[in-house]
């Protein structure tokens, strides 16, 4: 898994490259704290090039974006590659967070 961070402006965006199973899950850990500690109003994340997250990585983002709400902050994915938009979209993760192809 290869990870990106990049902020512009108001926002900050994420960039994920391959399968985050649950070794990548707590690698992101330090990444997402790292994000929730800065002061970006909107993150958005690119799940492009995600083929597949385990629940244990998915647990991680709901988390997140849990934490992140708390600090009024937003979040959305644009970009996410079809079978885990499919997965997300079965787990009704875009109620939580918008979702845009």
């Amino acid at each position: 898994m290869q990870l990106t961070i990049e902020n512009k402006g108001d926002e900050t965006h994420v960039k994920i490259i391959g399968v985050v199973e649950n070794a990548e899950a707590e690698d992101l850990v330090p990444d997402l704290q790292t994000i929730l500690d800065g002061t970006s109003k909107e993150i958005i994340f690119d799940l492009t090039h995600v083929p597949f997250m385990t629940s244990a990585a998915i647990g991680k983002f709901v988390i997140f974006y849990r934490n992140l709400t708390s600090q009024e902050r937003k979040m959305r994915v644009k970009g996410i590659d079809p079978e885990l938009l499919e997965l997300f979209l079965d787990i009704k993760l875009d109620t939580f967070f918008p979702i845009e192809k």
